[in-house]
């Protein structure tokens, strides 16, 4: 009796759910890290670069010289 059990063993069940599990884990991260990238940080960069390279001509202009 100590040989049978009421449950069959679970085999490759938990290699498919990990898996299944890291696959939506990376995609979803790598899909999250794209919206940051491009929905908020290159928006802001180049804001913040275009600011400082307008900030510079006008300091140049007032110098009386050209960028």
């Amino acid at each position: 009796m100590a040989g049978t059990t009421a449950v069959k063993p679970i085999t490759g069940m938990l290699r498919r759910n990990l898996v299944l599990d890291l696959g939506i884990a990376l995609g979803l991260g790598f899909a999250m890290a794209n919206v940051y990238w491009y929905g908020f940080h290159m928006p802001r960069t180049n804001a913040r670069d275009s600011y400082y390279a307008k900030l510079e001509q006008q300091k140049a202009e007032a110098r009386g010289q050209k960028a």
